[in-house]
């Protein structure tokens, strides 16, 4: 279980660099090659972690099945696990949407908008975080490995 939790902050540590990385490129910094480096082998790293700590797991399978599938065990499972998920994931939403909504208003970058690695990285977080809720705190059911 310990090995989930390294993997889950690898995961979504790779996930902030990579958004950072091409927020610099989107920005047009110099050397945007170096945060296009930083940024593609983030998102290499997302999807190496990935597959040992969802599929593998057996996680992804347990989080994305029918609930009519799941034993009354898993059903109880998943469903603290999107409960306590998508809490966290309305609060991550309104973080950035007041980060960005900060960074216009100071001249940061008052033409940035929602960026498709955003976007991307938002749609694989609802996907992914009741998966490693169910990781962090529960570990993995017996039977579903």
């Amino acid at each position: 279980m310990k090995n989930l939790k390294t993997l889950a902050v690898v995961n979504y540590a790779a996930l902030i660099f990579m958004n950072i990385a091409f927020y610099f490129v989107y920005r047009g910094r110099a050397a945007s090659n170096i945060y296009d480096v930083i940024g593609i082998t983030s998102l290499v790293v997302v999807a190496l972690t990935f597959i040992p700590l969802h599929k593998k797991s057996g996680i992804w399978k347990l989080t994305h099945t029918k609930s009519k599938d799941l034993d009354e065990r898993e059903l109880a499972l998943t469903h603290w696990a999107l409960s306590e998920s998508y809490g966290w994931f309305a609060v991550i939403c309104l973080v950035i949407m007041l980060a960005l909504s900060l960074i216009s208003r100071m001249n940061i970058c008052p033409q940035y908008t929602i960026s498709m690695p955003l976007v991307a990285s938002m749609i694989y977080l609802s996907h992914t975080l009741p998966g490693t809720m169910i990781a962090w705190k529960k570990g993995i059911p017996e039977d579903t490995e």
